[in-house]
């Protein structure tokens, strides 16, 4: 989640003079600004009794990760340890969504910042506001950050400093990306090759379905049985993940989770927590590839995800998908055209404006964008003028 300008809209704040401070301790701790970042707490910390800690968790960006949290994502070190030494935060500080610096560290592979965490007291079993306690059964702890990083340094510190290995099956995921020296770790730390991700498959299942034959072999001796799967073996598991039957047997559950999961993203959308959002919209991508329907809207949706969050390219590669998958479809041209516009290519932002238009003329929100993308891309090539002038 790389900061931008796009991911400050967030910030909610009384005065343009507040907001533009809020801006600059966002930038300040993304950045590794340390001076910058000591000029703003100094600044926001004047006359006034509410206390600093709650300010900070009061100015976030669209992910609601506050500035400790930005910091521990984007590798700072510096800037954790003023936050917990200078400032007296503690190494769990909370976010709005219930994410600690622990889970931003390890998501972002800082093993140096996990380790400072975590020999400050940071838990290594935390859960975020939709983990296991929550509502969902499905969010992530710092040790699935870790694997979803591909991080193994990280994964072996919060192992090490006691995490559950077994909450949401992070050696499911671990296969699911060929992360072949984290299964083993995970293996050998005692995680439960027997327990199944939420999609109702075992490890060896998902490394099948991915065609990680190396990982398959390795969990084969460890895995128990599968009733479906007569003659035990490597081959006649292999061969069963391909078969009709194993399709069909997921398919009626994916269908419902597929349903459930388009309501949850829109509705966290509407919410602006785009980051959950964007999590739920690439899990129902996912389910939506397994059963062969290919859904222009995920992808759009997902695209807007990022858009919001400050990814342009990741936004537009999604746009990009949705187009092929409706090259018909009005909607699909403005994601591609605001993506565009966030990677400031406004010369290819206006076009796929355009092309929208044509398949929707009366559109005034396409209107508008094009009429942007226009004006953005005159004013770039009058500055490129006053240059050569």
């Amino acid at each position: 989640m790389p900061l931008s300008i796009l991911s400050l809209a967030n910030v909610s704040m009384a005065s343009s003079d507040e907001t533009k401070k809020a801006m600059r301790l966002l930038e300040a701790a993304s950045s590794g600004n340390l001076r910058l970042l000591k000029e703003v707490v100094k600044e926001l910390n004047e006359g006034e009794a509410q206390g600093i800690a709650d300010k900070i968790k009061g100015i976030t960006d669209v992910n609601g990760a506050t500035a400790f949290h930005l910091a521990a994502y984007h590798g700072r070190t510096d800037i954790c340890q003023y936050f917990v030494q200078d400032l007296g935060f503690p190494a769990d500080f909370s976010s709005d969504y219930g994410d600690t610096p622990l889970f931003d560290a390890a998501m972002g592979g800082h093993a140096t910042i996990a380790r400072y965490l975590l020999s400050h007291g940071a838990n290594p079993v935390a859960l975020n506001r939709q983990g296991v306690n929550g509502a969902e059964n499905t969010e992530f702890t710092p040790i699935l950050s870790s694997v979803h990083a591909g991080s193994l340094e990280c994964t072996k510190l919060i192992i090490k400093a006691g995490a559950d290995l077994n909450i949401n099956c992070p050696l499911a995921m671990a296969c699911n990306r060929g992360l072949i020296e984290i299964v083993k770790c995970l293996l050998e730390a005692g995680a439960d090759p027997n327990i199944r991700n939420e999609n109702g498959w075992l490890p060896i299942e998902t490394a099948g379905l991915g065609k990680k034959w190396d990982i398959v072999e390795m969990l084969f001796p460890l895995t128990s049985p599968v009733p479906e799967v007569l003659d035990w073996s490597v081959q006649r598991m292999l061969k069963y993940v391909k078969s009709n039957a194993f399709k069909k047997k997921n398919e009626e559950i994916f269908g419902k989770n597929l349903a459930d999961l388009k309501v949850k993203g829109a509705d966290l959308f509407k919410k602006k927590e785009y980051a959950y959002a964007y999590f739920i919209y690439d899990k129902a991508i996912g389910i939506a590839s397994f059963i062969g329907s290919g859904d222009a809207t995920l992808f759009s949706n997902r695209s807007l995800c990022s858009y919001q969050m400050g990814e342009g390219y990741r936004a537009w590669k999604d746009a990009l998908a949705a187009q092929r998958l409706r090259p018909d479809w009005p909607k699909a041209y403005y994601c591609i055209g605001a993506a565009l516009m966030l990677l400031m290519d406004y010369e290819q932002a206006s076009r796929a404006f355009m092309d929208g238009l044509q398949l929707d003329p009366t559109n005034r929100e396409m209107k508008e964008a094009h009429r942007e993308a226009v004006d953005c891309l005159k004013e770039t090539l009058l500055g490129e003028e006053r240059v050569i002038w």
